[in-house]
């Protein structure tokens, strides 16, 4: 009786925590109607010296269609390459993935980069079993092991990637100057807390030669990598039913950089 009693426990156990997991899972799902998988965006990179931006190479946006764990799944990979005279004294070879659900749900994350000399990988996973957002993250250069942490979220937690196709999906038509979204995201060994704040509509120029009615988003957070706390990024996107990322600013400690769009296909809409 008593070994039946406790079978019927670990049961009831097991079932809750994939219920949780299920529903940790589900909080994070995203109806997306703004993309799809056969988009490409290619973009110029710049980086600014003193008050000029220099041409400094080149970077794509990607959606493929994908598994993950024998699952269907985006993969989301944005490539960037240095070029030209900036090359001379700082190359750069990155290529970072990101996969998600057909709902938006992140899954995994890997970087691959290849910065003046150094290699570093960083692999991270997500899980949802215990009804929380954890997040193993990987990372080693060089050969050597910089660390491997696990960060846990009571709510949805992006990378780097993962956080950009987010905020492409969230409903700017109610919101209005000066609304902003929070959200959890991870840098390196750290969850920090990021402001999706919405500062209206600009016309930007692309280097397609066309004009476009945008979206200026900033994204406030409060990580070292980072110069301006307070305009960490800026992303301009399409203010119409594909949300095209047009141009983002990065103010980075080592310098500021930029990317506009060159050219694209496969959009959705």
């Amino acid at each position: 009786m008593k070994t039946t009693k406790r079978t019927v426990v670990k049961c009831m156990m097991i079932c809750a925590l994939i219920i949780a997991g299920m529903q940790a899972k589900a909080q994070c799902e995203v109806d997306n109607q703004y993309f799809k998988a056969g988009e490409e965006l290619n973009y110029d990179l710049y980086f600014k010296y003193g008050i000029l931006y220099t041409k400094a190479g080149n970077s794509s946006l990607r959606v493929t269609d994908n598994t993950y764990n024998g699952k269907d799944a985006y993969k989301m990979t944005l490539t960037a390459k240095s070029s030209g005279m900036v090359k001379a004294f700082f190359s750069l070879s990155d290529t970072l993935s990101s996969y998600m659900t057909k709902r938006l749900t992140p899954l995994a994350y890997t970087k691959d980069a290849h910065e003046n000399g150094d290699y570093t990988t960083e692999r991270a996973t997500y899980d949802y079993s215990s009804g929380k957002t954890s997040l193993r993250n990987v990372n080693i250069r060089n050969g050597n092991l910089r660390y491997d942490t696990t960060l846990v979220s009571d709510h949805c937690m992006y990378d780097m990637l993962s956080i950009l196709y987010y905020a492409r999906t969230l409903d700017y038509e109610t919101m209005k100057k000066g609304d902003k979204k929070t959200v959890s995201f991870f840098s390196g060994r750290k969850k920090v807390d990021m402001d999706i704040q919405h500062h209206g509509i600009e016309t930007v120029s692309a280097n397609d030669g066309r004009d476009y009615n945008c979206i200026k988003l900033v994204l406030v957070m409060n990580e070292r990598a980072f110069e301006d706390k307070n305009e960490a990024m800026k992303v301009f996107i399409t203010n119409d039913r594909n949300r095209v990322p047009v141009r983002i600013d990065s103010k980075l400690k080592v310098g500021s950089t930029r990317v506009i769009l060159k050219d694209y296909k496969g959009l959705r809409n």
